[in-house]
């Protein structure tokens, strides 16, 4: 098994890490850079002894990738849109490079040692700045297969929907994700939100204490997020499982488990989803380090 140095670009931080056996080492964290110069800087901050020692990079991000190799959109940075991340960190840094989604990388490392071990069919979603997803099936005696998509950018408000940072009108994304509800919670409550807190922290802190209207928004997130796990269930009546990670989804899924739920529940059209699972990611924050180091490793060790 190869050693990875491994890239998690979300749209608030950059992960980096070490991957070698499945064991992940982070190295630095960084706010999200801005351009490629800010990449290759951060890049070369996180491999400060040098990044030859690595096999290679391997890179997972929110957004469409083409071929392991390029970002043809990511939602939240646009500046890596059509960017061909293999074909660049060949010529930045000598090195091997293999892209991938994000979520996809997650999905893999759920497969190889998280929650979705033995599990024939299960979705695996990422509930944080944005939202992504993927679905894995695995068959005995053949391929696992792992299908990346993107949840968040359901269209189901129409044109009156509020306008989401891919472009579009009417995402579940634009309203649901942790990015939405920090811009709505610092409009509402922003002098009363410590300049050091994270308004999604305020809003964990004000649920925490009951507070009506926290309640009430953590309600609206839940239902609106379930809805969008009953639409997929509804289509896919092999899945036994779902799997969530990130930050927001974490945190306040004490409040919003009742309300997800209920609408399970009641929009379930297939007995066996009504009580399905809804589980932590075990492999939170790391997985995706874990799965975009085998990726990589599939192709190039």
């Amino acid at each position: 098994m190869g050693k990875v140095f491994t890239v998690d670009g979300g749209g608030d931080k950059f992960a980096y890490a070490s991957v070698e056996n499945g064991k992940v080492i982070p190295l630095r964290t960084f706010s999200s850079p801005t351009s490629m110069d800010g990449l290759k800087d951060q890049i070369l901050q996180a491999t400060a002894d040098g990044i030859k020692k690595y096999d290679g990079i391997g890179f997972a991000t929110a957004g469409i990738v083409q071929n392991h190799t390029t970002i043809v959109q990511s939602p939240n940075l646009h500046w890596l849109d059509t960017v061909n991340l293999k074909e660049w960190a060949q010529n930045a840094f000598g090195i091997s490079c293999w892209v991938s989604n994000d979520i996809e990388a997650a999905g893999i490392g759920e497969l190889r040692e998280g929650e979705l071990q033995g599990v024939r069919c299960g979705i695996i979603d990422t509930i944080s700045t944005g939202l992504g997803g993927c679905t894995v099936i695995q068959i005995p005696g053949t391929k696992e297969l792992v299908i990346p998509g993107e949840p968040g950018h359901m269209v189901n408000f129409g044109l009156q929907g509020p306008l989401c940072g891919c472009g579009k009108f009417g995402c579940n994304e634009a309203r649901y994700s942790g990015g939405a509800i920090r811009r709505r919670v610092k409009q509402l409550f922003g002098d009363q939100i410590p300049s050091d807190m994270d308004p999604c922290r305020f809003l964990d802190q004000e649920a925490d204490k009951n507070r009506p209207w926290a309640l009430q928004l953590y309600k609206e997130v839940g239902e609106g997020i379930a809805l969008g796990w009953v639409n997929t269930l509804n289509r896919n009546g092999w899945i036994e499982k779902i799997v969530y990670m990130g930050k927001f989804g974490v945190y306040g899924m004490k409040h919003m488990r009742p309300h997800i739920e209920e609408v399970i529940q009641i929009g379930a059209m297939f007995p066996h989803h009504k009580n399905i699972p809804v589980v932590q990611s075990r492999l939170w924050p790391d997985g995706a380090h874990i799965g975009v180091a085998a990726i990589f490793e599939e192709y190039e060790v």
